[in-house]
């Protein structure tokens, strides 16, 4: 049972971890897609111990629960916090590559 709650500590920081360094990371970096990756299989692993906790009958630390159940909140906040902002950066930088693109027509029109 502590091994199973040490288990999902570890996770936790790990996505709070990654969440972090995907807010820090500029959109153009290689190193999104993984860390894209490794925040899919960090939650889909947190949610699989936590649904082995909750399915343990002998298990009754509601407080343990609660917290958990509050840093899903948090963690759900933080990810749409990033993806706004991953959508701000593209549309932005889809917006500079159509004023390039009118301004080397223009040029190759001259």
């Amino acid at each position: 049972m502590e091994h199973q709650i040490a288990k999902i500590e570890a996770v936790n920081s790990k996505l709070l971890f990654l969440l972090k360094n995907m807010q820090d990371i500029s959109p153009e970096d290689n190193a999104v897609e993984k860390l894209v990756s490794e925040l899919h299989l960090n939650i889909e692993m947190r949610q699989s111990l936590l649904q082995a906790l909750l399915a343990d009958e002998q298990y009754s630390d509601r407080d343990f629960l609660e917290k958990q159940f509050d840093l899903t909140q948090t963690l759900i906040k933080q990810s749409n916090k990033v993806m706004q902002q991953r959508q701000a950066l593209l549309q932005k930088e889809n917006s500079n590559k159509r004023q390039i693109n009118i301004y080397k027509s223009i040029d190759s029109n001259r």
